[in-house]
């Protein structure tokens, strides 16, 4: 395409994200502050944003992940993190390399406003969003802008934790990398309490920071797309977790229903070592994963990934990590950030996410998001599944021509709590 229409389409499948992420730090004035923290950081826009900003007399410093632990000559996002910066003149005083604990990555993505004499945390700027190309415009992903002091002030103390690059480093045998680790763990854990069960989380936002010994969040996580009064969602871009399956595969009809919205189909890999179990219907569970149709509409209508259009290499769709409980109910909750459900987002890397509850703004926002994702590509995901199984067991994929498809509707069945979903929510008038 030529600059022009290249623009116009970036435009369009950044869906504003960009123009929030430039704005976060555009309104940052002369005399303040910002105090930023990136896993990938090479996208030119957001780094030249960022030295006008040095330039127009703001306290920049920016901790970016500049570990060796890529392959080859080059160390991913290390090199392109490097030569973005350089390229952009900021200069080396106001870049914090982390390079500690190099078998793990410094995973954040999140600025951190201070304003006044005081240098007064304000706001944050976190989500899923790397700031690299595919991130903004390729991946789904989420850019979250909050107005809170008190959270600022406790992603402030995180940033200035890891600006000191704490962890084990190079030279060290196993034992002193254990003791820094676990350090470092401690330190994190002592910022401030965070809830390990669903009566502990108050109202409002809660920010949650990694590394941590131990899964009490993940568990906490987990227990709250299990045992969702209503129903619940989840992001899920590496995967089902066994932990979270082992949870859902025990859900009966009396469950709430679960949607699951992953980067790639959940299915056996010839190199497990226990048995696979699939999460269907019968658990009360609605999957979708990336996926784009190549035939027959692909001669009509042609569609094309992140990765083909060499935008992102890892992950091509799905790569936004949230959740949500009962978003349609009394008290939703939503958790939002940068970190994947996995172990190793909650035990090694750097991550941070908020866990918000009661807001039926931000649940009702999410919601919407998630199902605008979700339908997109659940028909893919089907289609993908059964293109090459059309045959008469599968004819219940197809719309009937009497009025037989209802029974699928009756009370207890997965496609009347779909329906519930909305009939049941809090507020709906007939």
């Amino acid at each position: 395409p030529t600059e022009a229409k290249k623009k116009e389409a970036l435009k369009w499948l950044s869906r504003d994200l960009e123009t929030a992420l430039l704005q976060f730090i555009r309104e940052t004035k002369e005399g303040e502050a910002l105090r930023c923290c990136f896993y990938e950081f090479h996208y030119a826009p957001v780094l030249e944003e960022l030295k006008d900003a040095i330039d127009r007399g703001v306290d920049v410093k920016i901790i970016i992940d500049a570990k060796e632990n890529g392959s080859g000559k080059d160390p991913f996002p290390r090199n392109a993190n490097f030569d973005t910066i350089k390229k952009a003149k900021i200069p080396k005083a106001n870049v914090i390399q982390r390079e500690a604990k190099k078998n793990d990555i410094q995973h954040n993505k999140f600025m951190v406003r201070l304003t006044g004499k005081k240098r007064t945390p304000v706001e944050v700027w976190t989500g899923s969003t790397n700031i690299s190309l595919g991130g903004i415009h390729g991946q789904t992903n989420v850019g979250h802008w909050l107005r809170n002091r008190d959270v600022a002030e406790r992603f402030l103390a995180y940033w200035t934790l890891l600006s000191d690059d704490p962890g084990a480093r190079a030279g060290d045998d196993r034992a002193e990398s254990k003791t820094k680790n676990d350090a470092l763990k401690k330190s994190v854990e002592d910022l401030f309490d965070v809830p390990s069960t669903l009566k502990e989380i108050p109202k409002g936002v809660t920010p949650v920071f990694s590394p941590r010994s131990g899964l009490t969040v993940l568990d906490l996580y987990f227990d709250l797309v299990d045992a969702a009064s209503a129903s619940a969602c989840i992001t899920l871009a590496f995967g089902v977790s066994a932990a979270l399956k082992d949870k859902l595969v025990k859900h009966t009809s009396e469950s709430a229903i679960a949607f699951l919205l992953l980067e790639k189909k959940d299915e056996e890999k010839s190199n497990a070592k226990s048995p696979f179990v699939a999460l269907r219907a019968s658990n009360n569970v609605y999957s979708a994963w990336g996926s784009f149709l190549r035939d027959p509409v692909y001669q009509w209508a042609k569609e094309t990934n992140a990765r083909e259009l060499a935008l992102n290499n890892h992950v091509s769709y799905i790569h936004s990590k949230f959740l949500l409980r009962d978003p349609l109910g009394k008290d939703p909750i939503v958790v939002t950030g940068s970190a994947n459900f996995s172990n190793a987002s909650t035990n090694n890397n750097d991550e941070n996410m908020l866990i918000i509850r009661g807001d039926h703004r931000v649940a009702d926002i999410y919601f919407t998001e998630f199902n605008r994702l979700f339908n997109h590509y659940y028909f893919r995901a089907v289609h993908e599944s059964t293109k090459q199984t059309i045959t008469a067991a599968a004819a219940s994929l197809f719309l009937a021509e009497n009025d037989e498809w209802q029974a699928k509707y009756a009370p207890g069945k997965l496609r009347a709590k779909r329906l519930q979903l909305y009939t049941n929510m809090t507020g709906f008038t007939t």
